[in-house]
């Protein structure tokens, strides 16, 4: 398995891995990684490209015999864009490498890196030298990230024995570079072939050892099948200046640009060169290709880019992106909850001028100092970044917000009815308020999750309210959203498909607003990716975002049904599962056993659909099996509890995870909750853990709230594992047994490894084996 497969260096290591009849199984989650890069190897027997992230949890069925490491943003643009996905994919992509390949008994290489030695005292670089790092600079989120996996990696070699390698890589240049990547070759090269000058930073002097990509791959390839831990260096001791480099790509390319100094950035080291002593003696390796073939290679790779002769494998197109001009529009966004704070902010980023609207005057407040009201990673970071341009205000005066708006987003609550159908009370509220504050010809946008029909509901709603002033004109359109809690920002930026439904001159018209997420032109943006613009009528556009979060529902429902089956039959449904999600008509999302759904949309979408359906007269019975196996998974926690402890009454019992999934610190419909209700009924004593929750409302106040896993198993007969947070995957065993009384762990998520378990004296048991 091969983490970072369609990158730059991942996509050439592809390649040598498949010349040695290696299958190789490719990683990618396509944030610098291309699948352009291995388009080549699609099709290949022993190859398949898998979109994933290293930061969330790895499941390979089957044997594996080699785990290499090379996922991470690797670039001075991406560490200023990317600070947070880097320091995942070093340190939680790390561990869950580590893991598969302790798992599997694999042998591991860990790509690391120069940037580990950072501006080095000691030159030439030895593996033995410590480094020079500034932890808080620009550069330590790719610095640190590669320190910690490093020492995560000897660590699972030194406790648990896995066979690993670390290779320390040195700058490397080649076809298949990202040309907007910031680092120097990729810009030189561009700016030498467009004629334009070269920008070299400070006085040009500080050094660079570049390595030819076919080398690099040569050295990873000797390391991995040796029986070397490392670190070693692979790089090129050949050293060049800065200068000397931007002057000999102008020499290769036959420019006649100028040179221009700037300003060195923060932290840029002063000089770089590896002693490859121990890969000379121990890998019979070093370089062999000379930089000036290498870089005529790696030139005429994107001359060729340049006019258009993509050759296998190159990526599709050469230049950075212009910057497409697009109209920009006044949005009005009523409601700032979790969909209506993301809409408002996403906007503004890409350009519009947007007003939130909330009758809660707190929390206009609130954002407006740019305090998001919950959490959702990213957010803080672009509602700070949008308020600075003055394109986004919020307001609890609707005057302010709606009386020069092109178009007005509807994104208030519809929380469940007593018997299921949506409470459109809060949204007929706010239609209602429109009325007083609209311009001719605004577009209605509902985002709002609504039963299907509502759009013609909401017309005779706002007629009604317009009241003596039925002249003004307006349009309906229906938008829904399927942003997922944790990840919100990439689902509004970078979405599989954005749903506009009504009449199509103003589905055009709303299309607008999207233009800049549709052809990704925005800062950003992911050339690969084309969102699909599905229009529809107002009915089925309604209809899709019911029918989506209904199916998903019914594939978690269904998975918990197939681990039910196979605890019964013998069979362990972690190999069951990822079997039929490797059929592509199937698919592995969302296939996940455990504890079951929660949240605020499964749940009350597929009630609503239920409700609906019937009073038409059908009830849709398949719909109601989702819910109802959704429940008993709920239940089946305690009943696992009772068949392993039998007396529930005066046990101590600890969960860890209290949201309905992590990344939030949503609460609703929360399995967590209704797990602990049941246990505090059966009279158990309960005592909890969450990252981000640290209080429960008064009905729960018997629960214990504590600061960290290892307090919340303090003396307890039994752990359940309610939510997959990241940091419970890497909990320690042995820890966790000298603090409980008994030794029963419940892995309601299936996420912990039961290799880990191993020999530490607790009882590990899951759902489907």
């Amino acid at each position: 398995m091969l983490t970072g497969g369609a990158g730059f260096v991942g996509s050439h290591l592809a390649e040598a891995l498949l010349a040695h009849e290696i299958d190789v199984i490719c990683l990618d989650n396509f944030v610098t990684g291309k699948p352009e890069n291995v388009a080549h190897l699609q099709g290949r027997d022993g190859f398949r490209l898998i979109k994933a992230d290293v930061s969330d949890f790895i499941s390979i069925p089957g044997p594996v015999d080699y785990v290499l490491h090379f996922a991470s943003p690797a670039s001075p643009i991406d560490y200023a864009q990317l600070p947070i996905q880097t320091l995942k994919a070093g340190s939680l992509g790390t561990l869950h490498t580590l893991g598969l390949a302790k798992e599997k008994g694999a042998r591991y290489l860990l790509a690391s890196t120069s940037e580990t030695y950072g501006d080095p005292h000691v030159h030439p670089q030895p593996e033995s030298y410590w480094g020079n790092v500034n932890p808080v600079g620009p550069r330590s989120c790719y610095d640190e990230a590669k320190r910690f996996a490093e020492a995560a990696t000897t660590a699972y070699r030194t406790k648990h024995g896995v066979n690993t390698a670390i290779m320390r890589i040195f700058n490397t240049y080649g076809p298949r570079m990202r040309p907007d990547d910031g680092r120097a070759i990729p810009a030189f090269v561009n700016q030498a072939l467009a004629g334009v000058p070269l920008t070299v930073h400070g006085d040009g002097s500080q050094t660079r050892s570049v390595c030819y990509v076919d080398d690099l791959v040569e050295g990873a390839i000797r390391l991995l099948f040796s029986d070397l831990a490392g670190p070693v260096n692979i790089g090129n001791p050949h050293e060049l200046t800065m200068l000397e480099l931007a002057e000999l790509i102008r020499e290769i390319t036959g420019s006649d640009s100028p040179i221009e100094f700037y300003d060195r950035p923060r932290d840029d080291p002063s000089q770089r060169q590896p002693d490859i002593t121990l890969a000379r003696t121990e890998l019979n390796w070093e370089p062999q290709v000379d930089v000036t073939d290498g870089l005529t290679k790696t030139i005429s790779w994107f001359r060729d880019q340049m006019h258009g002769d993509f050759t296998a494998g190159a990526p599709a197109s050469y230049s950075v992106r212009e910057t497409q001009e697009h109209p920009r529009h006044k949005v009005a966004v009523i409601g700032t909850g979790y969909v209506g704070a993301v809409t408002s902010t996403c906007l503004a980023f890409l350009g519009h001028s947007v007003c939130g609207l909330d009758s809660d005057s707190l929390r206009t407040s609130q954002l407006n100092q740019g305090q998001a009201p919950f959490v959702e990673p990213g957010l803080p970071e672009m509602l700070k970044a949008a308020l600075s341009t003055g394109r986004l205000q919020f307001t609890d005066r609707p005057a302010d917000a709606l009386s020069d708006a092109d178009f007005v987003f509807l994104c208030v609550g519809t929380p469940p009815g007593p018997e299921g159908a949506p409470d459109l009370s809060q949204l007929e509220g706010a239609i209602q308020s429109l009325a007083p504050y609209l311009r001719p010809g605004v577009v209605i946008v509902n985002k709002s999750t609504v039963p299907v029909g509502s759009g013609n509901w909401t017309r005779t709603i706002l007629e009604d309210a317009l009241g003596d002033d039925r002249e003004l004109s307006f349009h309906v359109v229906s938008n829904p959203e399927f942003l997922r809690e944790g990840c919100a920002l990439d689902d509004f930026l970078y979405p599989d498909r954005i749903v506009l439904g009504g009449a199509a001159a103003d589905v055009n018209h709303v299309a607008e607003l999207y233009a800049p997420v549709l052809d990704q032109s925005f800062e950003g943006g992911r050339r690969t990716l084309r969102p699909a613009l599905i229009t529809t009528d107002l009915a089925s556009a309604e209809m899709i975002k019911y029918a989506a979060n209904a199916f998903l529902a019914t594939k978690i429902s269904f998975a918990n049904e197939m681990a039910q089956m196979c605890e019964l039959f013998g069979a362990d449904v972690r190999q069951v599962l990822p079997a039929i999600g490797a059929d592509h008509r199937i698919g592995s999302a969302f296939l996940n056993p455990g504890v079951g759904w929660g949240g605020s949309c499964f749940g009350k979408d597929v009630a609503a659909l239920i409700s609906t359906s019937q009073e038409y007269g059908y009830t849709p019975s398949m719909l109601q099996a989702t819910v109802g196996i959704n429940k008993s998974q709920r239940a089946s926690v305690v009943r696992k509890l009772q068949r392993e402890l039998h007396v529930l009454k005066g046990r101590r019992i600890a969960l860890l995870g209290l949201t309905f999934k992590p990344g939030t610190d949503d609460l609703r419909d929360a399995p967590a909750l209704d797990i602990a209700r049941r246990l505090l009924a059966a009279g158990a004593v309960v005592s909890a853990f969450d990252p981000v929750v640290k209080s429960l409302p008064d009905e729960l106040s018997a629960i214990r709230m504590t600061r960290d896993a290892y307090e919340a198993a303090d003396r307890v007969d039994a752990v359940v594992v309610t939510t997959e947070w990241p940091e419970f995957r890497s909990i320690d065993p042995a820890g966790l047994r000298r603090v409980m009384r008994g030794d029963l762990v419940v892995d309601g998520r299936n996420c912990l490894s039961e290799a880990d378990f191993v020999g530490s004296g607790l009882r590990l048991i899951g759902f489907g084996w």
